[in-house]
């Protein structure tokens, strides 16, 4: 399935087109909801490793259902300064959905990580429970 159809905005109002990354793998790290403390530890987490997954070429992202301006605020708030946290806000959750990974009943995506290839198509996925926190560490060792 290829995502370069979706379009998103980050937390400085910038839209991130998945066609533009042609070419380029990228990592798509969904949390459930901002201002929660294991979704907040996994953007500062990831936020602190991003040197480390730009050296093996992916460029990583933090995605959520958030509304940009709250995702802004908590970005802030968090003293994140590489990570683009994007806003899967509207259509509510649809990449989110497209992906697998919507929780209908919750309005929210699960916790999981997938890594975009640069065709667009999804090469390498690992879901996690809702208040388990993701490895990144781990996760760089994983990544093909």
């Amino acid at each position: 399935m290829s995502i370069t159809g979706f379009t998103l905005k980050d937390q400085n109002d910038n839209e991130v087109s998945f066609a533009a990354l042609k070419g380029q793998k990228y990592l798509l790290s969904f949390h459930p909801l901002a201002w929660t403390p294991v979704c907040s530890r996994q953007m500062q987490d990831l936020d602190n490793l991003y040197n480390k997954f730009i050296e093996k070429g992916i460029l990583p992202f933090g995605v959520s259902i958030d509304h940009l301006y709250s995702k802004k605020a908590w970005a802030e708030s968090l003293g994140l300064t590489k990570l683009q946290l994007l806003a899967d806000f509207w259509p509510h959750g649809a990449l989110a959905e497209a992906l697998g990974c919507f929780i209908p009943k919750a309005g929210m995506s699960g916790r999981s990580n997938f890594l975009i290839g640069g065709d667009g198509e999804v090469i390498w996925s690992k879901r996690h429970e809702i208040h388990e926190q993701p490895d990144f560490n781990q996760i760089l060792t994983e990544l093909p």
